[in-house]
């Protein structure tokens, strides 16, 4: 199986992973505490370590589906992907609590809102005209719009206990 075919079968998963984790939580509706411990490590762990999986093993691939040229910093981004993917298990399974889930989540939207612009600017001033580049400004413009009342429920929540 060729590395863009792989490519793409990882883009597939992880959002899928989103939106298995979006369902997941919305099981739990009623409790903001539980609706994050779902969410958190769904979709940390799709779009993180995913796309570290993505970066570290098939990092050529994945430089051609956005026009990016492969090298050190690419290994380097997705080895931190792939932290904070980890990261987000280890909080969910060792059961480090909400602020922990709540940290983890914040760190991937900050994240992927940085990496959005990057997209954005390569496509805007460096003519770099991948779909992708388009894409991820407003796909993660809609994840952090989906993402947000399930964190604001889950502080919220926090504060009043």
């Amino acid at each position: 199986m060729s590395g863009a075919v792989i490519c793409r079968i990882l883009e597939i998963l992880r959002w899928t992973g989103v939106i298995v984790g979006f369902q997941l939580a919305f099981f739990h509706a009623g409790n903001p505490l539980e609706e994050m411990r779902v969410l958190a490590p769904w979709v940390v762990g799709s779009l993180a370590g995913l796309t570290g999986i993505e970066s570290l093993f098939f990092g050529e691939a994945a430089s051609k589906s956005t026009g990016y040229a492969p090298g050190a910093y690419q290994r380097q981004s997705g080895m931190s992907n792939l932290a904070l993917g980890a990261t987000a298990l280890l909080v969910y399974f060792l059961e480090w609590g909400i602020y922990a889930e709540l940290a983890v989540m914040t760190v991937l939207l900050i994240f992927l809102f940085l990496s959005a612009c990057n997209h954005g600017w390569s496509a805007w001033k460096e003519g770099n005209r991948r779909v992708k580049n388009y894409l991820r400004p407003l796909m993660t413009l809609l994840l952090i719009l989906f993402v947000w009342p399930f964190l604001w429920r889950a502080l919220a929540f926090v504060g009043t206990r």
